[in-house]
């Protein structure tokens, strides 16, 4: 009976090496590549803020923006008047945020500027007050 019984044990405990072999092994295969997304993308729900300084401004100071307008944007393109950018946390638009893979805000701010051309971000340009 006690080699029954130690037939038995040794039949057991080699089952269970055989498989934590096989599982261990199985660990080592290769796997597949996991991707992650870099998701860059612009919210529909950006608000649109509203640069409310004077002339000359600096357009990419988020602290010249407001969600309420003091002045009317026009046709003219002599200064930002309003842009569409996520709330940085304080109430005021985060210019660091990536509209598109390596362009920030801030950066189709400078951009507009340069070219008097609205884009993604610049919604509007008006006059000199």
């Amino acid at each position: 009976m006690a080699t029954k019984r130690n037939s038995w044990l040794r039949a057991g405990t080699l089952a269970v090496l055989g498989l934590g072999l096989a599982y261990g092994a199985q660990s080592f295969t290769e796997k597949e590549d996991v991707k992650i997304e870099n998701k860059v993308s612009k919210s529909l729900e950006d608000p649109t803020w509203y640069n409310n300084e004077l002339v000359n401004s600096d357009p990419t100071n988020p602290a010249n923006y407001a969600l309420t307008p003091k002045f009317e944007c026009g046709d003219d393109d002599q200064e930002i008047c309003s842009i569409k950018a996520p709330d940085n946390g304080s109430g005021k638009p985060d210019m660091s945020h990536q509209v598109s893979p390596g362009v920030t805000v801030e950066d189709q701010i400078e951009d507009a500027v340069s070219t008097s051309n609205t884009n993604t971000t610049v919604q509007a340009f008006r006059s000199n007050q």
